[in-house]
Formats: structure tokens, sequence, C-alpha cells
């Protein structure tokens, strides 16, 4: 059976819309799916109101805290300007063991987000070019005068948390690995999984 042009040239159309709508959808989820990295992370901390260094980096703009994790179990929370607080984790804390690569960085944006708000967010401490290009876990510092920097002492990078976590100085490279966090401030509670 024949087709007339037109019955043809109108199912061509429609199939055209149909497959510019479904790339318009595959795209969007695929937009959102790389702001976070798909490397296993998991922290559960329910004091961050007594925790100084932390409590101030959540609830305060522009603030971060690095949480490193010593070999002997102790969370060590620091601020940029060199305030720790160190947590020895009781047995119920060690039921849902921290899993990263080298620690996390974890505040607040100084910059909003589009409807005004500042949001919280967790990265890993980890220089990611440095670990995928090599395999070497190196831990990032905050720079000494921009403590919305962190700098890798290995590869010379800079990475700006404000921003994402993009470098900022140095060798063009991927951003920090970024987290999924949610923070409970009425009960002081943190929770970092990806």
């Amino acid at each position: 059976m024949k087709y007339p042009y037109s019955k043809c040239h109108n199912l061509l159309n429609v199939l055209t819309i149909i497959l510019v709508v479904l790339c318009c959808f595959t795209a969007c989820i695929d937009e959102g799916d790389r702001l976070y990295t798909n490397i296993r992370a998991f922290f559960w901390y329910t004091r961050v109101i007594t925790t100084p260094p932390l409590h101030r980096a959540l609830g305060n703009p522009g603030q971060f805290c690095k949480i490193t994790f010593e070999k002997n179990g102790r969370y060590v929370f620091a601020s940029p300007n060199g305030e720790s607080y160190v947590y020895t984790p009781t047995a119920l804390d060690q039921y849902g063991k921290p899993e990263f690569v080298a620690g996390f960085i974890v505040g607040t944006s100084g910059i909003p987000d589009l409807t005004g708000n500042f949001y919280s967010v967790a990265f890993d401490l980890v220089c990611p070019n440095c670990y995928r290009d090599n395999a070497i876990p190196r831990k990032c510092n905050f720079d000494s005068k921009n403590h919305t920097i962190v700098k890798c002492s290995l590869c010379s990078r800079s990475y700006n948390l404000d921003n994402g976590g993009i470098v900022v100085a140095g060798k063009s490279g991927r951003p920090l690995y970024r987290y999924r966090m949610s923070y409970a401030p009425a009960r002081g509670v943190l929770f970092i999984q990806n």
C-alpha cells in the first residue's frame, strides 16, 4: 500500500519530535548525575551541635570544615584557622563505619543558589586528579589566605569550595568529588552518602 507524501512526511515529523523530546530528557538526567561522584561514601554523625568547627561550617555561609579519620578510629574535625575537635566514636558509631577516599570537606557555600538560599555541600578531601591519574589519595589542604580554597600539594591545583569544587588555579582538571548530604540543624545530625 502506498502512502501519500503528506502522511509519510507527517509521520517523519512526529517521529523526529519524539526523538528530540527523548534526547532532552536523557540530557537532563545525565547532567544531574554529573553533579555527584559515583564513588562510594558514607558518614553518619549525630553530634554536630557539640562539635564547634563542624557546627560553625554548617551554619554560616562561606565556612568549611575538614573531617579526617585517624587509624585508631577517632574523627578529627578541623577548621581552616587551625581549630580542631577530636571525637572518639562509641560502639554504636562503629555500626555505620565511615567510607571515603581521603576524608571529607563539609560546609556552607558562600554563594547562594538561584532561590537566594545558601546550601550545604560535602566533598571528598582527596585531589580527584591525582587520585584518578596516579591512584594517589593525596589530601587537599585549606589555603592559608582564602578559606574557601583547598590546594593539592602534589599537582598544585586549587579548588573553589564556593563554586562546586572546580579548579581555579593550576592545570585544568576535574572538580572535587561531591557527595550527597543532608543536615538536620534542630537535631544536629549530618548524613553523607553516595
